[in-house]
């Protein structure tokens, strides 16, 4: 154990923000029957790779003559290691995750940009306060990467790591969960099977407060970090506000379009024109409160994007003159920001705008 040293407080201190990377597929194992586990090396860093616990990378995939970009959360921990773990489900009608596990094999490699995401794990809960890290599916995956953390930095954590899933055979982490309990004696792991076969006599049913507190007593007075389905992890949340928990206290991970600037007073709706953006030799309009991305969308520019939620940077475009209110989740860098780049996703106008790619 690092006496006094915080791992996410030192690894801050080295990831500037995310970049374009090549990895190279090292290895792959098979999880359950539909995950598997992916090890890359990245080809562009000298030693180690760095990111924070929780955050996450968009690989460019190019499948069939058509490049698909997908942001996956990182599994492993930055504990100084020269590769990388991303853990994947791949549902059957899931194109780019399906590629990956029926194509990719060790020696390959693939284009990335990381890391990314402001979902990480926080120093202060490191340091002190009992977590939850509650996941569904393969949302386990960024809550693996703070746990193994924590099991290495401070393995005398209070950690209650609450887990759901369809059967037992779709329990990700199991083996390696039940080591981790024999180094530190208070992690406490909970798991409810919404589809338990006979023989199962844990918790069962879909997420509910019933089942939260009889997994975790206390889970009001922990932070808890959440991810999984978008229903699910709504659920949770409303869970720990309704038990009384500081909002503050409750993270989550989102892959998804979310609200840009929910403390802001709502602006009175006009389906007029408000400013007129220019990007490169294209000219197109926005309205109050739409995105950049969304008044290109509409109106048929191509603004290529990935995750549309501020993560994955692929929206990046560098503003050459007017105004532009922008709020994302750590897609640029500081040194991109202070450079010009604004992403499209995550940025309205407020002037007219000159843009470039």
């Amino acid at each position: 154990m690092v006496e006094n040293q915080s791992i996410v407080q030192s690894a801050a201190t080295i990831v500037e923000g995310p970049a374009e990377r090549t990895l190279e597929c090292v290895e792959v194992r098979i999880e359950t029957s539909t995950v598997k586990t992916f090890v890359f090396r990245d080809l562009d860093a000298n030693g180690a790779m760095h990111f924070l616990p929780g955050q996450s990378m968009m690989l460019t995939l190019d499948i069939a003559g058509e490049r698909l970009q997908r942001t996956f959360s990182i599994a492993s921990a930055p504990l100084g290691s020269a590769t990388l773990e991303l853990t994947i489900k791949a549902p059957a009608d899931g194109r780019a995750t399906r590629w990956l596990h029926d194509a990719l094999r060790p020696g390959m490699t693939l284009g990335a940009r990381y890391p990314l995401g402001q979902f990480q794990l926080d120093p202060d809960t490191e340091s002190a306060k009992p977590v939850a890290l509650v996941s569904a599916g393969s949302g386990a995956s960024p809550l693996m990467s703070m746990l193994r953390t924590l099991a290495v930095h401070r393995p005398e954590a209070d950690v209650a790591w609450f887990h759901a899933a369809r059967d037992i055979g779709d329990i990700l982490f199991a083996r390696e969960l039940a080591t981790l309990q024999t180094s530190m004696p208070n992690l406490k792991v909970s798991v409810t099977l919404s589809a338990p076969a006979a023989g199962w006599f844990g918790l069962r049913g879909r997420i509910s407060r019933r089942i939260i507190s009889a997994a975790v007593p206390d889970f009001n007075l922990r932070e808890v970090y959440c991810c999984g389905p978008a229903s699910f992890m709504s659920e949770v949340k409303r869970i720990h506000a309704a038990d009384g928990a500081r909002h503050a206290g409750f993270h989550t991970e989102h892959f998804a379009p979310v609200e840009l600037f929910p403390d802001e007073a709502p602006r009175e709706i006009d389906d007029g024109v408000t400013h007129q953006i220019t990007l490169g030799d294209k000219t197109f309009q926005t309205r109050a409160n739409e995105t950049i991305l969304m008044a290109a969308s509409r109106q048929n520019v191509v603004i290529p994007c990935g995750c549309a939620s501020g993560i994955c940077g692929t929206c990046k475009l560098r503003r050459v003159s007017g105004v532009i209110e922008m709020r994302h989740q750590g897609g640029l860098s500081e040194k991109e920001e202070a450079q010009g780049f604004v992403l499209a996703c995550s940025s309205r106008a407020a002037s007219d705008v000159t843009l470039e790619f």
